[in-house]
């Protein structure tokens, strides 16, 4: 008895785990020919359907792994090359036998391939996803940090005048005739940001205020 698609078989790409849920299913449809009286033109014919899906799922399969750089995507082309080889030469040579050399597809090829080789993929994807999360939470950190010892923060509400503002009025960074951009933050902190920075966020880069963790917001600008 062949297993069932479950999602514990999942290589986290829904195009991918759909083709593995029909390859299962057409694989289970095999199966259950080879304990029953059938004819063996209608086993041919399934044969013929499974190897037609398989060849579209691993070309699909390929150009997933290649997309997301796979480090074993050759071997596992390699792989690929063999079952649809020593299929296509079962398939051309059948006349007898039928239910053997069904149980060996299924069993042996599909099954098995999909159970340890393309699992492979789903964990790659995993880990390259744990990486990402773990490079976005140290950039987000860094962007605390400049935000905490580069900037210019003043402990007034947004709502006060930068006129009026000490802090940032008496600035020895700030230089005379310069232009200040000035941002401020759910908490009400409000932030003398560089004209660097500043460029910066408003081309889509998020700076979050390090006391209330949410994106700093422009304001407006401020000639001194």
């Amino acid at each position: 008895m062949l297993p069932k698609w479950s999602k514990e078989y999942s290589v986290h790409n829904f195009m991918i785990d759909e083709q593995h849920k029909k390859l299962f299913e057409l694989a289970n449809i095999a199966d259950n020919m080879i304990g029953k009286q059938t004819n063996p033109l209608e086993i041919k014919q399934v044969l013929v359907a499974l190897f037609d899906y398989m060849k579209t799922h691993f070309r699909d399969e390929e150009a997933y792994m290649e997309s997301i750089q796979f480090p074993a995507l050759e071997t596992h082309r390699e792989h690929h090359k063999e079952i649809v080889s020593e299929m296509t030469l079962l398939i051309k040579n059948m006349k007898y036998d039928f239910k053997q050399q069904l149980a060996i597809i299924t069993e042996q090829w599909l099954v098995r391939h999909i159970l340890q080789e393309d699992m492979r993929i789903g964990e790659y994807q995993q880990e390259m996803l744990e990486k990402k999360r773990a490079k976005e939470n140290k950039e987000l950190e860094s962007e605390n940090n400049i935000l905490e010892d580069a900037f210019v923060e003043s402990e007034h509400s947004a709502q006060s005048k930068p006129e009026n503002n000490p802090t940032l009025n008496s600035t020895k960074a700030i230089q005379k005739d310069s232009v200040l951009h000035i941002y401020s933050c759910m908490c009400g902190k409000v932030y003398n940001i560089s004209d660097p920075i500043h460029a910066q966020i408003q081309q889509g880069k998020k700076i979050y205020c390090k006391h209330c963790n949410t994106n700093i917001t422009y304001i407006n600008d401020m000639k001194v």
